[in-house]
């Protein structure tokens, strides 16, 4: 049967049609991935002037949960500066010749709401200024995910709970000494490339049973891929974890640190310097893992911040 005049001029536009509809669709994929593969969002900054004449600065990405802060004294007159922050004092002396700051942080599970941070200025033995800046905290939606693992992993044996209890001490008290230097040199790099999944603060479900919320981001990669430092520091861990698999710790001074879980090989030991892209391990699939891929995570002292914050805040 042959197709009319009117039915060919139909049939030619609807193949336009589809053709422009899967051209826009290709450049808003395009357009996604990029901006999530290389965020193009610039870190604000917040000036705090004081009648001392002291200067301060707070750079962040967004006021949500899970997100750093980099807090700067930026001009120096008083002798020293106190600040109070979720429940946390800290101390920062004048050192004319040093760049001096911060890192505090949201953790995933802060509620929103107004938060204050709170500085008290001293010279000459006695308070001479007391500062309130509020901060907003805004909501943040986290995902969830369901998955099937070895049951091991859900309701781990009786024989490998007092592993996983020491394991949880030992963490705890790396991520509870703060290093006074700066070991960090310039910006943090991503640790491999491969395929990001915005999978920070999802709250996994293991075989139908709510588990812990995922602390970083995960990034698929094939066995065998290098895994690089996202910054200097000092390795305060390379070892096999139940749960996290063979995994590396990096001590960037100052209360920050970053992980690196689930790898197939370990290329560095505890007490080691490494630089910012150095290879310190290989991607993996050990420990509570669906397969081969690198969880990194960031902490700030025990705050768990979205690293993808790190990569955009200037130090």
């Amino acid at each position: 049967m042959k197709r009319s005049s009117a039915d060919k001029k139909e049939s030619i536009k609807m193949d336009k049609k589809r053709t422009v509809l899967q051209f826009v669709t290709f450049l808003f994929l395009i357009s996604a991935v990029s901006v999530f593969v290389c965020p193009e969002a610039k870190a604000e900054t917040l000036t705090i002037n004081t009648r001392a004449g002291d200067i301060f600065e707070l750079r962040f990405r967004k006021l949500q949960p899970g997100e750093p802060l980099f807090f700067l004294w930026n001009h120096k007159v008083s002798d020293y500066v106190n600040i109070f922050f979720m429940e946390n004092i800290y101390q920062l002396k004048n050192e004319p010749d040093k760049k001096q700051f911060l890192l505090l942080g949201f953790d995933l599970m802060a509620k929103p709401g107004v938060k204050s941070l709170d500085l008290e200025l001293w010279s000459d033995g006695r308070q001479i200024e007391k500062v309130s800046f509020p901060l907003e905290v805004l909501a943040r939606d986290f995902p969830k995910l369901k998955l099937k693992v070895d049951q091991k992993y859900v309701t781990p044996p009786k024989l490998v709970q007092e592993r996983i209890r020491r394991e949880s001490e030992l963490l705890a008290h790396i991520y509870s000494i703060v290093t006074p230097d700066w070991l960090a040199e310039g910006h943090f790099i991503l640790p491999c490339e491969g395929k990001l999944y915005p999978n920070f603060g999802q709250q996994r479900i293991y075989n139908n049973v709510p588990r812990s919320v995922h602390s970083g981001i995960d990034i698929a990669v094939p066995r065998g891929e290098k895994i690089k430092a996202t910054n200097s520091g000092l390795v305060v861990l390379a070892s096999d974890l139940y749960f996290s698999g063979k995994t590396i710790i990096i001590d960037h001074g100052l209360g920050l640190f970053s992980s690196y879980s689930h790898l197939s090989r370990l290329l560095v030991r505890r007490g080691e310097k490494v630089r910012q892209g150095q290879v310190i391990g290989l991607a993996g699939s050990t420990g509570l893992s669906t397969g081969p891929h690198l969880h990194w995570a960031v902490k700030i002292r025990e705050v768990r911040v979205d690293p993808l914050a790190i990569l955009e805040l200037e130090f």
